[in-house]
Formats: C-alpha cells, structure tokens, sequence
C-alpha cells in the first residue's frame, strides 16, 4: 500500500469568499502544499532532489470533486498518496477532511510529467523513482 502523507493546517481568512467559505480554486493550492509535505515528510528536498538536476514536475492535469465545505478557522488535513507510477509521469492523490470532524470535503489528483531543463518529457530515472517509492 501507498504511503499517506498528512498534513494539517487552519483555514485562513483570504482564503475564503465573503460568506466564509473556502474558494474552490484553493483547495488546488493545498493539493500544491500536500504534494510539498509529501516529499518533505518522506526526508527528501524538492529542490536537491529533483530541480538540482535539471527536472521539473509540472502539472499537466488535476481534477477536484467537492463534497462538503471547508470554512474560515476551519483545521483541514490533507492526505496526500502516490496514485500511479508511469514511465515519464506520476500521478498523486489528494483527499482533505475536516481535521475534528472527519469529514472528507474533496478528493481529487493531478497529474505531472518529468521534464528536462529543456522541457522536453523524460524519463523518471531509477534513483528517482527509488524516492518516490520508499
């Protein structure tokens, strides 16, 4: 099984709409911090790890589905999963509950390609994908 990685936060106020409920387009942006704590908390470093080396990861496909809303001061976890390992492309898997009530509040994924600093898609090398994998 996958590891899950969790993070958990409160709801800021500019991250809501005038009734204090959370804007959709945020809950992509904490899909972003999740896949950050998900190779932070695994001991690896973005940066050293994977742009240090002339890749980069970026987001070719996301998807949300939204179940129930997240609102201001609200604590809000983020469960975050390697879904699927390709040749040249992950994809990870998002679920954000309320971290008192447990309630899940929306699920979704994005999908990234491995490119060299020429961003043409490469292959996601041996040692790379042993990172991704521990």
């Amino acid at each position: 099984m996958a590891k899950i990685i969790e993070t958990t936060f409160r709801v800021r106020y500019a991250e809501t709409d005038a009734s204090g409920v959370v804007y959709h387009a945020n809950y992509l942006v904490w899909f972003e911090h999740g896949r950050g704590e998900w190779f932070w908390q695994q001991g690896r470093d973005y940066h050293r790890d994977v742009e240090a080396r002339g890749l980069n990861w970026p987001v070719v496909e996301a998807h949300a589905r939204y179940l129930a809303p997240a609102r201001y001061g609200d604590r809000v976890t983020v469960r975050t999963t390697l879904k699927e390992l390709q040749t040249r492309a992950f994809t990870l898997e998002y679920e954000i509950v309320n971290a008192e009530t447990k309630q899940v509040l929306c699920t979704g994924w994005t999908k990234h390609l491995n490119v060299n600093s020429e961003w043409r898609v490469v292959p996601i090398s041996a040692d790379i994908r042993a990172l991704m994998t521990e």
